[in-house]
């Protein structure tokens, strides 16, 4: 499993497409963290008002994930199983290592790629903020979870590397704004992505948080079941 875990883990910064997100990120955390550090007067405003300073240095950071989250992991990882089904190369996979160690071990690697990424962009919030804001880190890195998970299970139960690009492309647009929606709106409709989505969790700084890490696993667990009993 170490084997498949590592080698996901340094696939996933191979492509253009990963390095364009890790720069994008980078630029974002740096320019708003030099932003209200020339601007104290407005982040005392909004201290006064909002109470905490190390979300605001975070805010920036924490939206881009939120809102592009799903696209930018299905960018990276949207064939993260099916790419090998279809190259035929899970066949030699499976005859070293069960196939649920298969499964766990790209969910981890993919995980580790984002925790560096976005580690990278703390690292460079606390150099100019001059504090560490732990539980933001956390946070973006629980909602990351769960989209991994969402994403791993796409990949695990369709066959198609184009078709989850392409499937990438719509959920990846549609679901934040489905998820942003369904928090302001009261229709019954919009009611079941209200507390399947993690946007709703996101809110609140309790142990509602853990509940997309929960999900995030159902989608692991699934995955593994779904491989277990597929014919390769």
């Amino acid at each position: 499993m170490l084997h498949v875990l590592w080698q996901e883990f340094t696939d996933s910064f191979k492509s253009i497409r990963s390095i364009l997100i890790i720069l994008f990120l980078t630029f974002i955390s740096y320019q708003s963290a030099r932003f209200f550090k020339n601007n104290p007067g407005l982040v005392e405003e909004i201290i006064s008002t909002a109470g905490s300073e190390g979300s605001i240095y975070t805010a920036a950071i924490s939206l881009i994930v939120l809102m592009f989250g799903f696209l930018f992991v299905f960018a990276i990882s949207h064939d993260v199983i099916n790419k090998d089904i279809e190259m035929r190369t899970i066949r030699l996979l499976v005859t070293k290592i069960p196939r649920w160690q298969i499964v766990i071990g790209k969910f981890i690697g993919i995980l580790l790629f984002w925790m560096v990424t976005i580690l990278i962009s703390y690292s460079i919030l606390t150099f100019i903020s001059g504090s560490w804001h732990f539980l933001d880190y956390i946070t973006t890195l629980l909602f990351l979870f769960y989209v991994i998970g969402f994403v791993l299970f796409i990949s695990t139960i369709v066959l198609k590397s184009k078709l989850t690009m392409f499937l990438g492309i719509i959920l990846g647009i549609s679901l934040p704004i489905v998820g942003m929606i369904s928090l302001f709106s009261d229709k019954w409709y919009l009611i079941p992505f209200k507390y399947l989505l993690p946007y709703h969790y996101m809110e609140n700084t309790s142990f509602s948080m853990l509940v997309p890490l929960v999900i995030g696993v159902a989608y692991l667990l699934i995955s593994v079941v779904i491989m277990r009993r597929r014919d390769l």
